[in-house]
């Protein structure tokens, strides 16, 4: 590689390390085949990663009994082991770019961890090196899901973790039909990669996917809603959007978020081969809050086309940094 690229590399890891909690690398690979141990022992070490920003981390071995929700387990030790095992056998990890070929991959298979060591002059402590080329995936993917280990430790079915975790991977999708539902389509081969099952018909799949679903309810009073549809043979999994979380991270008023998406959009300087689905990255970006130079962007809108001076406009700032709708001067 050569010193350019590592540059560019280097410079990607640090503008992600610091949402860097789960990856949608890891979210949609075919890694159903891990245990739901293994699963949680991912989570809490991404998030170690993400604090440390190092690929070669030391764990106290009691850290990772709670975090797994191993507390009144005394074979604690060898649970630990054998899910560290699972995360050093290939799985499969699907589209990104690799940044030494600079080619676009249909998939790959490698590992999560590099190695896991127990030395014997300090046993209640492990070394555990995450493959650096997982690393590097990782980042070429700059997506991520978050999922809170205080939860994560309590789900005891794998379809209710991984369920709940492409909930959380996809509520906010925007979708053409409704603002106010969530949906995605799934096949049976897609669940089956994603469960580690082989079911041949949707009966089967739809009999686990129930009980995840009641485990998630319970867990987090959050209700997802399953159905297959056998003219598509796709399954449908719905929810109802909560449109005040969405935005809740907005600064622009939602009174004037379809100008403000207008303005920046007639203020790029890129080329726009698809419009419509420019403008939904754009909302996705501005609710988010993530959309580059969005505050500069929306005051400069307030200045050039109402006629408000910075001190005006100062004062529609509230306290939380998000603005008040203005009038027309």
């Amino acid at each position: 590689m050569s010193n350019k690229r590592m540059t560019t590399l280097e410079k990607a890891k640090q503008q992600h390390f610091e949402m860097l909690k789960k990856n949608n690398a890891v979210t949609d690979a075919k890694n159903g085949e891990l245990s739901l141990g293994a699963m949680k022992s991912l989570d809490a070490i991404l998030q170690i990663y993400h604090e440390k920003q190092e690929s070669k981390i030391h764990l106290e071995l009691s850290y990772l009994r709670k975090k797994l929700g191993l507390e009144k387990n005394n074979d604690y030790v060898d649970r630990i082991k054998s899910y560290l095992l699972e995360l050093k056998l290939p799985f499969e990890l699907r589209d990104f770019r690799d940044v030494k070929t600079g080619k676009r991959v249909s998939w790959a298979l490698t590992s999560f961890l590099y190695d896991v060591i127990s030395y014997k002059e300090s046993q209640h402590l492990i070394e555990i090196n995450i493959s650096e080329t997982f690393i590097e995936y990782m980042v070429e993917r700059a997506g991520y899901t978050s999922i809170d280990l205080t939860l994560s430790k309590k789900f005891k079915t794998k379809y209710g973790y991984k369920i709940y975790e492409m909930y959380r991977r996809y509520y906010s999708m925007p979708n053409k039909i409704d603002n106010y539902i969530g949906f995605i389509h799934k096949n049976i081969d897609e669940l089956n990669d994603k469960f580690g099952t082989k079911h041949k018909h949707a009966s089967k799949l739809l009999e686990g996917i129930d009980r995840g679903l009641k485990e998630i309810y319970l867990l987090t009073g959050e209700k997802i809603f399953c159905d297959y549809d056998r003219s598509i043979k796709k399954f449908t999994f719905s929810w109802s959007k909560d449109v005040e979380k969405i935005e809740s991270k907005c600064i622009v008023p939602n009174k004037r978020m379809e100008e403000f998406i207008d303005w920046v959009i007639q203020h790029t300087k890129i080329k726009i081969e698809n419009l419509k689905m420019y403008k939904s990255k754009i909302k996705y970006l501005v609710l988010n809050n993530t959309l580059d130079d969005c505050e500069s962007l929306y005051r400069g809108m307030m200045i050039h086309k109402y006629g408000y001076s910075s001190s005006e406009i100062d004062l529609f700032k509230k306290a939380n940094g998000k603005y008040k709708d203005f009038l027309k001067k």
